[in-house]
């Protein structure tokens, strides 16, 4: 037998039963439509008016609240209660997201008529106000002093008028007072120096005069040259041109002729001087001594080591000498003929003749001093000797760079560069720089990760015991207990010592101090310990923490470093008895101590202990 399931009427099949189904199955439907009828009309215990929707009222089986819409004049219409006549609703069901009153009256008045109607109202209450209007009044004077009447306009206008004309306006200046008779006088507003006054229609205009060199005013700055935020006005850099500098005396220059900051002075610099810093300011002076310069930056040398050169000008094949005698440097020409031939020839002195020719060496030599040769000098090759080059001697590298020879061949090598966590890897052709990835990690440090699923069962030697794990303290026995366990270890451990039971140590119980890093700012993780210490070297900015959890207690160790005066502030989060933070001992080496409590995730109840030291 074909039996739906259902709830509702849309639920039905109405192609069931099928006519093969057996009589004695019809119960089960039935008891189906009886539940679908209930549920589809919940409490119903009277008829249940459907709407009727035509250009006509319905003539048969008419019922009161029986709801009619009209479609002639697209009104709603419902049956009285006597069942006698049609209530016109006072909205229309055309009218989408809104209520239209179209038709219905207000204790018989028309509502939407298309000509003014009169209404009248024995009272009006406004809802949730709790006043009540009776009436409307016309009175001058208010005399009345109604709390149900509402005044004409007529009225409000003739009290207020009379009210203004007794009335007068004070004012009070820095320098005296006034009274404007509101009634009969006017009150004249005039402008001064810099400020001018009009007015047009109900507007009144106070504006200030453009600022000149003999009228005080308004004035703009050059946004060129000055910068205006909140009310300050600076120069901006470069906003000081040449033209707007005070006069400088002739020939000076605008220095700080000293070895501290502050304003600048103009330094004469005579003909042919210059200036020389000593490290304390400036010194105008013209070169002296061995060499002296003109105003054109020509330079003559007069003088070699404090020795005067002679004034006698030099011939061709002239060298210069000292005479001890002549205490000078004076010109002297080669003794004997000339001794050089080809192009590169060198003039030498030796033990043998004196003043000999030393032959221009092959291409690609250099000369040296050699003490076992005649001459005192030799041309030699060079050659790079055997791990003489020094870092120092290679070229400048890129930061995090390590030199390759980034190819499978040979040549020159090249910089390559290598970034955060990356680690070179050859593939015979050359080099990869990449950071470790899938199941294993690798930070700077050197430190190695393996993913928490990257290890299979496959992937474990058969065979493990005690001795191989660790450093072999635990025996195959005692390894075998984790076989005895009932669930997880942990959840084992919590149910012997949960945290409402109470439990009794029978040692000492302790928690790490964690070292904090010192930094501007310092942001605690929670997560890490219950106490913390921290040396200071910085003036540290105590962020809120992360991690923070209610109930977690513990210590801060705050150190001044050798320096000390470094100080502390706190984040929202912290709060200290009378809401201020404490003021940290500033001596070198001085040891205070927070202790603390987290109450919730946003307040963390702190109080200091101050210099242990």
């Amino acid at each position: 037998m074909a039996l739906e399931s259902a709830n509702y009427l849309n639920g039905l099949v109405d192609t069931n039963p099928a006519s093969t189904d057996q009589v004695s199955q019809g119960d089960d439907h039935l008891r189906l439509i009886k539940k679908v009828l209930k549920d589809s009309f919940p409490s119903v215990d009277a008829a249940v008016n459907a709407i009727h929707t035509s250009a006509s009222a319905p003539a048969t089986s008419i019922s009161a609240g029986l709801v009619w819409f009209d479609t002639t004049n697209d009104l709603l219409k419902i049956r009285n209660e006597a069942n006698d006549a049609w209530i016109t609703l006072a909205v229309s069901p055309l009218t989408s997201n809104s209520v239209d009153v179209d038709a219905g009256s207000i204790d018989g008045t028309p509502i939407g008529a298309a000509s003014a109607s009169t209404g009248k109202f024995s009272s009006v209450n406004i809802a949730g106000d709790g006043a009540t209007v009776t009436g409307i009044k016309d009175e001058n004077d208010m005399s009345s002093d109604s709390a149900v009447k509402l005044a004409t306009q007529q009225s409000i206008k003739a009290y207020v008028d009379s009210q203004v004309t007794a009335q007068d306006l004070d004012l009070i200046s820095d320098s005296g007072t006034i009274d404007v008779d509101l009634d009969s006088e006017s009150l004249t507003v005039t402008g001064g120096e810099g400020i001018d006054t009009s007015a047009t229609g109900t507007t009144l205009t106070i504006a200030g005069e453009d600022a000149s060199t003999s009228n005080k005013g308004v004035a703009s700055f050059n946004s060129a040259n000055f910068a205006a935020s909140s009310g300050e006005i600076t120069i901006k850099d470069g906003g000081v041109a040449n033209a707007e500098l005070g006069d400088m005396a002739a020939n000076t220059v605008k220095v700080r002729d000293a070895n501290s900051s502050g304003v600048p002075s103009d330094k004469a610099v005579a003909d042919t001087q210059v200036l020389i810093g000593d490290g304390t300011g400036f010194t105008a002076a013209a070169l002296s001594g061995d060499a002296t310069m003109t105003n054109a930056g020509a330079v003559t040398v007069t003088g070699i080591q404090g020795k005067s050169v002679s004034s006698t000008a030099p011939t061709n094949d002239q060298y210069m000498k000292y005479s001890l005698g002549a205490n000078e440097w004076q010109m002297v020409s080669i003794v004997g003929t000339d001794k050089l031939t080809t192009k590169g020839d060198l003039l030498v002195y030796n033990t043998v003749d004196s003043e000999t020719r030393l032959p221009v060496g092959a291409n690609g030599l250099v000369l040296t001093a050699d003490s076992s040769a005649t001459n005192g000098v030799d041309w030699t090759s060079i050659s790079v000797a055997d791990e003489s080059i020094t870092n120092a001697k290679l070229a400048h590298m890129a930061a995090n760079t390590v030199k390759v020879r980034d190819a499978n061949s040979s040549g020159d090598p090249s910089d390559k560069a290598v970034a955060d966590t990356q680690i070179l890897i050859g593939d015979g052709t050359g080099f990869t720089a990449a950071a470790l990835s899938g199941d294993v990690t690798m930070a700077n440090t050197g430190a190695v990760t393996i993913a928490s699923t990257a290890v299979e069962n496959s992937m474990v030697a058969t065979g493990i015991d005690a001795a191989k794990l660790a450093d072999g303290s635990v025996s195959n026995t005692e390894f075998q207990y984790i076989n005895s366990l009932s669930s997880n270890a942990q959840t084992q451990i919590d149910a012997k010592a949960a945290v409402g039971t109470a439990n009794t140590w029978t040692a000492g119980q302790r928690g790490e101090i964690t070292a904090l890093t010192s930094a501007t700012t310092v942001t605690i993780d929670m997560a890490n310990s219950n106490n913390f210490s921290c040396t200071m070297a910085h003036n540290i900015t105590f962020a809120n923490p992360s991690n923070d959890t209610a109930g977690q207690c513990g210590s801060i160790f705050l150190t001044q470093d050798g320096t000390g005066s470094r100080t502390a502030s706190w984040g929202s989060d912290w709060d200290f008895a009378g809401g201020t933070a404490p003021t940290l001992t500033t001596t070198a080496a001085a040891v205070d101590r927070i202790d603390y409590v987290i109450l919730d995730a946003s307040n963390i109840q702190a109080v200091a202990t101050l210099n242990y030291s």
